[in-house]
């Protein structure tokens, strides 16, 4: 007489498979181009790409909208890792992560222009 003896294994997760990635990109692309799609968000970004770091006042200085405005724009951007903030003393200063934002509209304007 013969006992077969059931092995039990542990559950197999699977990788995602390349479809699932490939529409996980294309609404992470869609996301990130609805943070891009406000006129304040464009221009904070180029005035910190050419301002380097600064703070709310200071960005206010540089655009049509009120500091509240800013603060919000800005808000958004770094929800979505577009820009860091770091305190210091009772300033905060709000930078360009490593991103290749100003690249892409720098090609989207030239595109409209041209």
């Amino acid at each position: 007489m013969s006992v077969s003896v059931k092995q039990q294994s542990a559950p197999v997760v699977e990788a995602p498979n390349a479809r699932e990635r490939a529409i996980q990109n294309v609404d992470d692309l869609a996301e990130m181009l609805r943070v891009l799609a406000d006129p304040t968000r464009i221009r904070l970004i180029d005035a910190l790409e050419r301002n380097g770091r600064s703070t709310v006042s200071a960005l206010t200085t540089l655009l049509p909208v009120s500091q509240q405005s800013v603060s919000h724009q800005l808000s958004i951007l770094r929800s979505a890792g577009i820009v860091s903030r770091r305190r210091e003393g009772v300033w905060v200063h709000y930078e360009l992560r490593d991103w290749t934002g100003p690249w892409l509209l720098h090609q989207l304007a030239d595109g409209l222009q041209g």
